[in-house]
């Protein structure tokens, strides 16, 4: 059978073939996107539970092994490190009091932006996939439907009105719609699970954003 399908693409016209390519490059694509995508929200999620499981056991973050081991503190530790160092500022400045509102405030905006640039980082590429997920069966019904009108225009050249005379043609033809599903699926399963775990990052995020800001308003994290 893949025999069959193997000579059926090669016997294709060029144009067939050049969308065969086109969804196979975007396939191999995905692919790549896919895997590396997945291996950093692993490597991330895993920081992260390292990281919150120190910071209630001990009252403290992991210490330098964990930064020398990871790759990527992960987002909740950079978040941590950023309000240390908020309060340092205001320690440096003699002021160990609590933070007033308007500190409060900056504390928080500064914060956000910390975990919007992690999870702006975090979906990168996540649109390829949304990508390779629209494109592909569009490409592959491109592909079906000029397969089909070249084989109607060879059968009415030959002046066969025999459905034995287009087969060929519409088999070619076919391959381009399953290439494009082939590539499509598997991208938009990607897509949606690796948009899931960025989601449930960002709920995590921000429950531990307003706790930290809860903490800090005496001033101190320690």
């Amino acid at each position: 059978m893949l025999s069959q399908v193997w000579s059926t693409v090669t016997g294709s016209d060029g144009f067939t073939k050049f969308i065969l390519l086109l969804i196979l490059f975007l396939s191999i694509g995905s692919w790549a996107v896919a895997i590396a995508k997945l291996k950093e929200l692993r490597r991330i999620m895993s920081a992260s539970r390292v990281f919150m499981e120190a910071l209630r056991t001990t009252g403290r973050p992991p210490g330098g092994d964990f930064v020398k081991s990871s790759g990527d503190m992960g987002p909740l530790a950079r978040m941590y490190t950023e309000a240390g160092r908020y309060l340092g500022r205001r320690k440096d400045q003699g002021r160990d009091e609590p933070l007033n509102r308007d500190e409060v405030a900056i504390l928080h905006s500064a914060l956000e932006r910390e975990a919007s640039e992690d999870l702006a980082h975090r979906s990168r590429n996540l649109g390829f996939l949304a990508t390779v997920t629209s494109v592909s069966p569009l490409l592959g019904l491109l592909g079906t439907v000029w397969g089909v009108l070249t084989s109607f225009i060879a059968m009415r050249e030959a002046g066969v009105a025999d459905i034995s005379a287009v087969g060929a043609g519409v088999a070619v033809a076919l391959t381009t719609t399953v290439a494009g599903l082939l590539a499509a699926i598997p991208a938009n399963v990607f897509y949606n699970y690796a948009v899931g775990k960025v989601d449930d990052l960002a709920g995590e995020m921000d429950r531990f954003l307003s706790e930290l800001v809860d903490v800090c308003r005496r001033g101190s994290i320690q």
